[in-house]
């Protein structure tokens, strides 16, 4: 790979700077990896732009490479969510649903990657317990038991919340959990835009008799929401997509976490 960093240096250097806080603002995170082969620069290039670049507070610098400087992921519609990384989304979903034998009890949370989960069970006998309004309008599969807690409506995110669902939660224990979050963060672990829902996700944990595993897309990855889920330590594995930066998955994995990065494949997913 030819290094441009030859070029005239401040035009060349403020091209790559105001292309970089463009590629943050739109995916919140970036790794150096990407960022050398977008710019068909070294990563000791890069390195000094984003260092240059967190000197002026315009991000935050990551050891792989470098976070949005609000460092937060607000809470989108659920509509909005279940049209981005749509694809990316499918194949996790079909990917985890494949880890869950007969006759599993699962838990399963709010949110659009959760609800892939719940429609590739379609075909296996499972005990499906879950907060998330949305999988009712899936063509559930008639052998499967679907027990969707009770609670407040939240309209924004399609989720059952409060009292009631954790009161529904008590008596119910998994052989495994899947959840979904907002931000996967070395520094901060997992965490969610909602604290009502923050508190569904600890209770589905405290009750997992089995794994714990996170769904979460490639924009999920070294990003930070507002309120924790949990550590990564409770976290028995974290599946994501092919889009995921590769330097960030093995910092993950030297932490201790298991990793699984689903490829992609062509053609449309069932």
């Amino acid at each position: 790979m030819t290094d441009t960093s030859q070029r005239p240096a401040t035009k060349l250097s403020n091209y790559r700077h105001k292309k970089i806080l463009e590629m943050l603002s739109q995916r919140q995170s970036v790794s150096a990896d990407e960022l050398a082969t977008e710019f068909s620069v070294s990563k000791i290039t890069i390195r000094r732009d984003l260092d240059a670049l967190a000197a002026h507070k315009l991000l935050d610098r990551t050891r792989g490479g470098a976070l949005s400087i609000s460092g937060r992921r607000l809470e989108e519609f659920f509509e909005e969510k279940d049209h981005s990384a749509k694809r990316e989304k499918s194949l996790i979903g079909r990917y985890v649903a494949s880890l869950i034998v007969q006759n599993e009890t699962v838990f399963a949370n709010a949110g659009s990657t959760t609800l892939e989960v719940i429609r590739h069970l379609r075909g296996r006998r499972a005990h499906i317990v879950t907060n998330n309004a949305a999988c009712l309008a899936l063509d559930l599969d008639p052998q499967q038991e679907l027990i969707l807690l009770g609670g407040d409506y939240r309209i924004h995110s399609k989720s059952l919340v409060g009292d009631l669902t954790l009161t529904g939660l008590h008596g119910i224990f998994s052989s495994v959990t899947v959840l979904g979050i907002n931000g996967v963060s070395i520094k901060k672990g997992c965490t969610s835009a909602v604290s009502q829902e923050t508190s569904i996700n600890k209770a589905m944990i405290e009750n997992s008799s089995g794994k714990v595993i996170i769904v979460a897309d490639h924009t999920k990855l070294n990003c930070v929401s507002s309120f924790l889920t949990c550590p990564l330590s409770r976290i028995d594995l974290l599946v994501t997509d092919w889009l995921a930066p590769k330097a960030f998955c093995e910092e993950l994995e030297a932490a201790g976490l298991q990793v699984v990065r689903v490829p992609d494949e062509p053609g449309p997913t069932p």
